[in-house]
C-alpha cells in the first residue's frame, strides 16, 4: 500500500495569506470573507480554519507576514551596505520608493488591516513592538540618534501620506527631500 503524499501545510498557509491579502487590497475589509478566501486559496474552509481559526487570526497572520517581510527587506538591504547609517538607509529604502511612494503595497494593505483591527490596543501592540525594535536599531546605527530618527519619521510620514491618500508633494521637491534624507544617512 502506498502512503499518501505529505500535505504541504506551509504552502496552503501561504496561499491563504496570499488570497486574504488580494481580497483586502481589492475590496477592503468587507471583502475579507473566510469562505471567499478559502475558495481563492484553493483550500476548504476547514483547511483555512486549520491555519487560521478565526478572521482575527487571519488578520493577525497578515500583520505578522507584513512585518516579517519588512524586517527581511531591511536586513537584506543593510547586509548589502556597509558602515554607519546602513540600517537607516535600509529603513528609508524599504519604506519609500525613489518617487516617495510606498516601496510596496504595504500602505494599502495596512489601511485594510487597520480597518479590521480597529482600536484593539493588544493587537496593535505587535506593530508597536516592531517599530520599537526598528527604532532601537536606528539609534545604534552609528549616526546621531536624532538624525536617524528624523529620517525614520520622514519616511513614515511619506508612507502614511500614501496610506491616507493625502496630496503628493511635487516630484522635483519630493526628489530634493529624498536626497536630503539620504544625505543625512551618511556618517
Amino acid at each position: 500500500m502506498v502512503s499518501p503524499a505529505p500535505r504541504d501545510l506551509s504552502s496552503a498557509r501561504e496561499r491563504v495569506l496570499d488570497a486574504a491579502k488580494s481580497r483586502l487590497l481589492a475590496g477592503g475589509p468587507s471583502a475579507l470573507v473566510l469562505d471567499a478566501v478559502a475558495r481563492d486559496a484553493g483550500v476548504s474552509k476547514g483547511g483555512l480554519l486549520y491555519h487560521f481559526p478565526s478572521k482575527t487570526a487571519l488578520v493577525d497572520g497578515l500583520v505578522e507576514r507584513m512585518l516579517d517581510g519588512f524586517e527581511q527587506s531591511q536586513a537584506l538591504r543593510a547586509q548589502a551596505d556597509a558602515g554607519a547609517g546602513r540600517w537607516t538607509r535600509a529603513y528609508l529604502d524599504t519604506t519609500v520608493d525613489p518617487e516617495g511612494g510606498p516601496a510596496d503595497s504595504s500602505a494599502q494593505l495596512m489601511a485594510g488591516i487597520l480597518a479590521c483591527i480597529g482600536g484593539d490596543a493588544e493587537r496593535l501592540a505587535t506593530v508597536g513592538e516592531a517599530f520599537a525594535r526598528w527604532q532601537r536599531r536606528l539609534e545604534d546605527d552609528g549616526l546621531d540618534p536624532a538624525t536617524a530618527t528624523l529620517v525614520r519619521l520622514a519616511a513614515d510620514g511619506l508612507w502614511l501620506s500614501q496610506l491616507l491618500g493625502l496630496p503628493r508633494v511635487d516630484q522635483p521637491l519630493l526628489r530634493q527631500v529624498l536626497n536630503a534624507l539620504r544625505d543625512r544617512t551618511q556618517a
